[in-house]
């Protein structure tokens, strides 16, 4: 059974792969991998201490098998997840986990794992890190589940590692208040960045109105956060504010509404910072919009399509020298760590440009106009090859013919969820509604609900 998605281990906490023996046989596993020392941050799911204290107990028990002292763990706190992930590469980490399912209800939870340079694992280590836990696993494990105990995650009090994450980023800009004058609503979909990015803002001058920045355990990503931007849009309407951003649980990705009630998605912001910085190539995903690609190519600058998710991203920026690159859904990898999505990054960096060009985000994006497109999820309690699907291939052939010079149709499993997505777009919004009708019954034909 294949344990790690696009990011890292996920499923429902207090079952299989999430119950207690899996999380300490995860924890041995990943600590024998690594060695030590390890830096481990969580966000704000009430889960999220108890798996931190049996991945604790998991790294007690590496190294009996060979004699070796065990590999230890230095506890970040609640803390995004962008800055696991620059602090183990900046730091003389072995590597770093941050426990987190994203922009997943609380109910979920999920283990990433990062090599001692940053960078998310790749495909080998994941492999036999995956083995190393199937060799451990006891037997009938998989049908244990495990109560939740209440443990409620403080965030009143910022940590040194929070305090070093923000002296990088602040690194990077410009020092003294340059933010100030401008009005910010943060949605932090009471999650990671509850705490760093309203005080970093107001740091650099920012007047802020918080909202969604109380976690309870039990509400991140609850109705708010970049998952439910409707929340931030409504905030929006009440706040004479320049921009709003909405954060995703764990903060490596962010999601604005501009001023005049606009919504700015990962592809506007790619549009926007290709547009100051000028490179000669940005990397996208199979989701990126083809508006983009459109307005991109005609201005000089080209677009390399990856995978979804941001390590495929990265790899491609890393392989290319490429400068930049991001998905609609809110993550955007900058050149100046190339390493991860980071939401509070994104922002400044988008702050920054309206502050440098003296206008508006609404100025900044006024001729963005995505390409008619729709996105739809559909459950599935297993994931059977979309090759081996004959109802929804003869679809996606009638679609692909039809849709080969005006637009474009993704297919795919979600790496985090279970779900099969499918993603239409063109020129024309009826024709989307259309073909989604006929690929949608087509999925129901093939595969049985959920």
């Amino acid at each position: 059974m294949k344990l790690f998605g696009t990011d890292g281990i996920r499923g429902r906490a207090g079952e299989f792969p999430l119950n207690a023996e899996s999380v300490v046989t995860i924890g041995q596993a990943i600590a024998e991998r690594l060695g030590g020392p390890v830096l481990v941050g969580q966000d704000t799911r009430v889960s999220s201490p108890w798996i931190f204290d049996l991945l604790k107990q998991g790294f007690a028990r590496s190294g009996k098998a060979h004699g070796a002292p065990p590999a230890t763990i230095e506890t970040a706190g609640v803390i995004p997840t962008p800055a696991v992930a620059l602090l183990t590469r900046m730091h003389p980490f072995a590597g770093g986990v941050m426990i987190s399912a994203s922009h997943n209800p609380f109910e979920d939870n999920g283990i990433k794992v990062f090599s001692s340079d940053g960078t998310k694992l790749n495909d080998t280590t994941e492999s036999e890190i995956e083995q190393r836990i199937h060799a451990l696993l006891p037997a009938g494990v998989e049908a244990v589940v495990n109560s939740i105990p209440e443990i409620a995650i403080s965030k009143e009090s910022v940590g040194r590692w929070l305090e070093s994450y923000s002296e990088l980023l602040l690194s990077h800009f410009p020092s003294g208040q340059w933010l100030s004058g401008l009005r910010i609503v943060a949605d932090c979909a009471n999650g990671a960045m509850s705490v760093v990015a309203p005080e970093l803002l107001r740091q650099l001058g920012a007047d802020v109105r918080v909202i969604c920045g109380d976690p309870s355990g039990k509400n991140i990503n609850l109705n708010c956060g970049a998952v439910h931007l409707e929340t931030l849009a409504t905030a929006m309407k009440e706040e004479t504010a320049d921009f709003g951003v909405a954060f995703d649980g764990d903060g490596d990705r962010s999601l604005f509404v501009s001023q005049r009630g606009k919504h700015v998605d990962g592809d506007a912001v790619l549009l926007v910072m290709a547009r100051r910085f000028k490179p000669s190539t940005v990397v996208g995903t199979s989701m990126t919009n083809y508006a983009l690609e459109k307005v991109l190519r005609a201005e000089g600058i080209a677009l390399t399509r990856v995978g979804v998710g941001d390590r495929y991203i990265f790899e491609e920026m890393r392989r290319s020298g490429a400068a930049i690159g991001g998905e609609p859904s809110g993550h955007i990898i900058f050149s100046d760590f190339r390493l991860s999505g980071d939401g509070l990054l994104t922002t400044l960096k988008l702050a920054e440009t309206m502050v440098a060009a003296k206008k508006s985000m609404d100025d900044l994006t006024q001729d963005w106009i995505p390409a008619p497109q729709l996105l739809k999820g559909v459950p599935v309690s297993r994931r059977v090859p979309i090759e081996e699907l004959p109802a929804l291939q003869a679809v996606m052939r009638d679609a692909g013919a039809e849709l080969k010079h005006c637009g474009r149709l993704v297919v795919r499993y979600s790496g985090t969820e279970p779900l099969l997505r499918v993603m239409i777009e063109s020129d024309d919004a009826k024709r989307n509604d259309e073909w989604m009708n006929r690929l949608l019954d087509a999925i129901g034909k093939d595969i049985p609900k959920k």
